[in-house]
């Protein structure tokens, strides 16, 4: 057999990329290549599997070989026949999307997501939910679908602003808080649209009291207060942003008697440069921002607890269901100001005082005699339908895997940070592998799920219900959910939340994307990994980066802490300045912020959107699911450590044993190394053999959901990776466990023996669910 170079092959075009020498199959390959040849040798090598029994069938008029004395190299006519047939090589895929990734896209749909405000169950939310479906058909994908619910959800009165008020001895008003956040920069800040400043879900209602300061709300800010005589019953609350979820601050006031609660973010947090450098001349908060946001404690529709709120629910009462029951409102520093300089009582600790220019005091009440604050709230409740936007990019293999990505798509008022920096990264990322496909045929080995959740600044209202709707189908089909509620929230460095069962796929997915800042480019620093393990080094591990543990607060809810799917969460953040983004939820979260001060050239938007698609191409296309196990094993062991360093004592004072809890978890070590010794022998060639493996893998997080749920908490099934009790937005391992511990440390002694005996079989469970975990993959 004799084969010569094909002329065509003298055109430079078969040389300019992988994608035109799209199909090769090599029985061997020496360096006897011809000059041209030697070009694509390398990418040849990266790309492309050996297939013997495919190799005479696949030549094809036209096609042209190089012959060497002991091996050929044959390259398609047709570049769309190893799309269709075979699986283009990853490392293709990830150039594809880093080289075609276009930052003025990512801006142009950032600006046609953020003219108007869109809160869930709106009218313009539903305008947006439809756009975003009709650009999918446009790009191609498979299927979309509009997938509407029924809910609760909660807005301002259309006329009657929320209040905060001083009242004087006569009930006089001395001063009042504003309805609405002034407009300082951007037009559309000024529309007409936009609604008067409240907590989503707060209660209705006109109460007047004492004002006490609670620092920041927390469970240990009120036990201080109680221990310096200070009660909170019959109190109105003021406390900061910043630490913890508001709705666990309004649950505790609730719980100790406040009457409300009044929320402001401290200068200090989120403005430490002062007043005259805030924005629109920076992204500090400016003295009149009132972040909005949700007072809700569950998720999902708080009228059709565990099941989706589709034509054929049930509807329980609003009397039934766990809606606060308190008012709250936000106001801005500027207002928490008037409320702090008149408050009297014993000043607050060193650690309490903030960035106002007046002494913080606890109260209650205020220094003059017969002042009072008064809170009224107009808010309203209305069953409304918000939808989510779900389209399909159909897998090549296994159609029935699914990787799914997601964003919400409703915001407060503009959104231009939370979320619509993390849909226009979405929108282009979705463009772009749609691209491939509709250019080549390319598919991935599994199916791609695009999600544009809605409602869920409310309490994940879109993405939960779907996750009841379908949980069946996702817990059985979804290797894992990867979320991105907003691109960016500054331009520092990386921050990302997951289970550790992704950490080896977002660490490698992040040493390939090149880093955004040119700066650290400059310094040697050429990926985003670079950076982000210089400015965020793992604490137990600093030649790694952190890897958060991820808790609640964004979509992943229902597919982490329900039904068992691995989740990540991930974005571009700020520094360690502030205590969060300080424009977060507020009016002046618009597309001048991002597109003049945090990203100009959206380069950081297209760092996380290539970072989003190597994670998701790499879990769909992989032939072996890259999950970690042994970064899991490893993490579950340091967590039960961290159970015995700090209730050690506790546990050893009641002659607790943790004996099956840590023997549980050897086991699982074990079953993790027994597991990747037996990858060595899997034959790769056997569908089934490879279907076996990843169902393994996918049983892993599975195995950690109990039906039961954590203690007091049926809402959260996941017994490692659940957000603490007092903190949503924080995840702790065990958290179960732990919470339940803590409760005993802080309970009077009377309380003791009902707390033990939760903890025990709680304990029981938690082992029951790691050995579980353990058979899954023998």
């Amino acid at each position: 057999m004799s084969w010569t170079l094909c002329a065509n092959c003298e055109d430079s075009r078969m040389w300019q990329a992988s994608f035109v020498c799209s199909f090769a199959v090599y029985l061997q390959l020496t360096e006897a290549y011809t000059e041209k040849c030697l070009r694509v040798k390398e990418t040849l090598l990266a790309a492309f599997v050996v297939d013997p029994y495919v190799v005479m069938s696949s030549l094809s008029a036209g096609s042209c070989a190089t012959e060497s004395p002991v091996g050929i190299v044959l390259l398609s006519a047709d570049p769309r026949d190893v799309y269709r047939r075979h699986g283009t090589p990853l490392v293709v895929v990830e150039e594809y999307i880093a080289d075609n990734i276009e930052p003025d896209n990512i801006r142009a749909f950032l600006r046609k997501l953020t003219r108007r405000p869109h809160m869930g169950g709106t009218e313009a939310e539903e305008q947006l939910a439809r756009w975003v479906a009709d650009t999918w058909r446009t790009q191609g994908l498979d299927e979309v679908h509009l997938v509407p619910y029924h809910v609760l959800l909660s807005y301002p009165h259309p006329v009657e602003p929320n209040l905060v008020r001083i009242l004087n001895d006569d009930g006089s008003e001395v001063w009042v808080s504003e309805a609405k956040q002034k407009p300082l920069y951007a037009p559309e800040e000024a529309s007409t649209e936009v609604p008067f400043t409240f907590n989503g879900y707060a209660a209705k209602g006109d109460v007047t009291g004492e004002v006490v300061y609670a620092y920041y709300g927390r469970r240990q800010d009120f036990d201080f207060l109680a221990t310096e005589g200070v009660d909170v019953s019959g109190k109105i609350i003021l406390a900061r942003y910043g630490r913890i979820f508001r709705a666990n601050t309004v649950l505790t006031a609730e719980v100790r008697g406040a009457l409300g609660v009044v929320f402001f973010s401290d200068p200090a947090d989120f403005a430490p440069d002062g007043s005259g450098f805030v924005y629109p001349n920076s992204s500090f908060m400016p003295s009149s921002a009132a972040p909005f946001g949700t007072v809700l404690m569950n998720e999902g529709d708080p009228l059709t607890p565990f099941y989706p709120a589709t034509e054929s629910a049930f509807h329980i009462s609003e009397e039934e269901a766990r809606l606060p029951k308190i008012p709250s409102q936000p106001i801005s520093y500027e207002g928490a100001k008037q409320i702090l300089s008149h408050m009297g009582g014993d000043v607050a600790p060193a650690s309490w005082q903030g960035g106002l220019n007046v002494m913080y005091r606890l109260g209650p009440g205020f220094v003059q005699q017969g002042w009072m604050l008064n809170l009224k709230v107009n808010n309203w409740k209305n069953q409304t339908t918000t939808y989510n936007v779900v389209g399909v990019l159909k897998g090549r293999e296994e159609p029935d895997r699914y990787v799914v990505l997601g964003n919400h798509l409703d915001a407060w008022i503009f959104g231009a940070v939370d979320p619509s920096s993390g849909t226009a990264a979405m929108l282009e990322l979705s463009r772009v592998l749609l691209k491939l496909h509709n250019e080549t045929g390319w598919r991935p080995r599994r199916s791609m799920v695009f999600c544009g959740w809605g409602a869920e600044e409310y309490g994940m209202v879109g993405s939960v219900e779907w996750t009841e709707q379908f949980g069946k189908q996702l817990s059985d089909r979804t290797v894992a959910y990867l979320n991105v509620d907003m691109a960016i929230e500054g331009n520092n460095t990386l921050r990302t939340k997951s289970t550790p069962l992704l950490a080896d796929v977002i660490f490698e997915s992040a040493k390939k994307v090149p880093n955004p800042d040119d700066d650290e480019v400059a310094a040697g620093r050429e990926k985003v990994y670079d950076t982000w393990v210089l400015r965020r080094p793992d604490p137990l591990n600093p030649d790694k980066p952190q890897l958060q543990f991820i808790g609640s607060g964004s979509d992943y809810k229902g597919f982490q802490h329900n039904l068992g799917i691995p989740c990540m969460d991930t974005r571009y953040t700020f520094d360690n300045t502030t205590l969060g983004e300080p424009l977060y939820h507020t009016l002046y979260e618009t597309f001048a912020l991002v597109d003049e001060i945090y990203d100009s050239g959206f380069r950081f938007h297209k760092a996380v959107a290539v970072l989003w698609g190597n994670i998701g191409v790499n879990l769909a296309d992989s032939e072996v699911l890259p999950f970690s196990l042994v970064t899991y094993s490893d993490f579950i062991t340091r967590s039960q450590e961290a159970i015995l360093e700090k209730y050690g004592e506790l546990l050893a004072s009641q002659n607790v044993s943790l004996e099956f809890f840590t023997s549980a978890a050897q086991k699982f070590n074990e079953s993790v190394i027994s597991f990747n010794e037996a990858l060595l022998d899997i034959n790769m060639k056997s569908p089934l053999a490879v279907r076996h493996i990843n169902d393994q893998l996918m049983m892993v997080e599975r195995a950690f959901v109990d039906p039961r749920g954590l203690p007091g908490r049926p809402h959260y099934n996941h017994v490692i990776s659940a957000p603490s009790e007092t903190d949503s937005y924080s995840g702790i391992a065990f958290s179960g466990l732990m919470d339940t511990l803590s409760a005993i440390k802080d309970a009077p002694e009377g309380d003791h023996q009902e707390l033990w005996k939760i903890f025990a079989h709680h304990l029981a469970a938690v082992t029951h669910s790691l050995n579980t975990a353990a058979k899954v993959i023998l």
